[in-house]
């Protein structure tokens, strides 16, 4: 995968595909409605597609009322007003807002691309992307966000688990297992054979890194809302499985984002777990 290091980031060759896609340009499509939630954020399509992703409130220097410049929303008030192509380029800003306005809007205009009946890539599945792996007690399995529920799962199975999580307060004080320093990932990730990561990855731009570093890794997920783009970048670059959501109710979703809605809302109203593997052989 030499190549492909020394090429285009994930998100700038999701955003040139999609630029330059037939499908894109027929429709010209323009955004409908934008929304940044405590949680997460929005975006709906004239198309009627939408797509989501996580806020990344942690990552802002200064999520007070007040924010400098460098930590606000720019234009604000203005966004629906931006060409799509913009808003596309928002998620390769280093402005934890931006980038995610950028990945929501990626998400949109990639189910536009995910629902055209040429598309090669078809949901493998509906639900829990662990269920497309097999983890034994012999598999070192690294993650890269605290996921509850697949940690209490796959601590049941393996001892070599590491949960490399930026903000421990999204951990509960029950919860008996150990955090690891994001500052360890270098040292932990090449020894997974196994690899989760949060899709929250792509708005912070570490994703490419840590793929880099999954030295061992025969299975690689990257999971979450956020993780609802056109799968090929990922695919290319090793990762096995995804697993993002496909939004069956645009207003409803806008609604539950404006009103602080969190993941299981979705889910249970206007949103699908949508989990896709890999076909494609990677470049070594």
């Amino acid at each position: 995968m030499q190549d492909i290091k020394k090429g285009k980031s994930i998100t700038r060759e999701l955003i040139d595909f999609i630029k330059d896609s037939s499908v894109i340009n027929q429709l010209n499509i323009t955004p409908k409605e934008l929304r940044i939630g405590v949680f997460y954020t929005g975006v709906v399509l004239r198309s009627g597609h939408a797509g989501m992703s996580y806020t990344p409130v942690q990552e802002i220097p200064e999520a007070v009322c007040c924010p400098r410049s460098h930590a606000k929303m720019p234009a604000a008030g203005e966004l629906l007003n931006k060409e799509i192509t913009e808003l596309m380029d928002y998620a390769l800003d280093d402005n934890a807002l931006k980038a995610a306005v950028g990945m929501a809007t990626l998400n949109a205009l990639s189910a536009v691309l995910l629902a055209d009946d040429n598309c090669k890539y078809k949901p493998t599945a509906y639900g829990n992307a662990l269920e497309l792996i097999d983890i034994t007690c012999n598999d070192t399995v690294a993650m890269v966000g605290a996921f509850t529920p697949f940690i209490k799962k796959i601590s049941e199975i393996t001892e070599k688990l590491f949960v490399i999580e930026k903000n421990p307060k999204v951990v509960g004080k029950d919860d008996t297992f150990k955090i690891e320093s994001a500052d360890r990932l270098e040292e932990i990730i090449p020894q997974a054979n196994i690899l989760i990561i949060t899709g929250v990855t792509l708005i912070n731009h570490t994703l490419g890194p840590i793929l880099d570093l999954a030295e061992k890794a025969n299975e690689i997920v990257v999971v979450g809302p956020t993780a609802s783009i056109y799968p090929e970048p990922l695919f290319k670059r090793g990762v096995t499985v995804m697993g993002g959501v496909r939004i069956t109710d645009a207003a409803r979703m806008i609604h539950l984002i404006g009103e602080a809605g969190s993941g299981y809302d979705f889910f249970d109203t206007c949103a699908d777990k949508v989990i896709m593997r890999n076909e494609i052989i990677p470049v070594k």
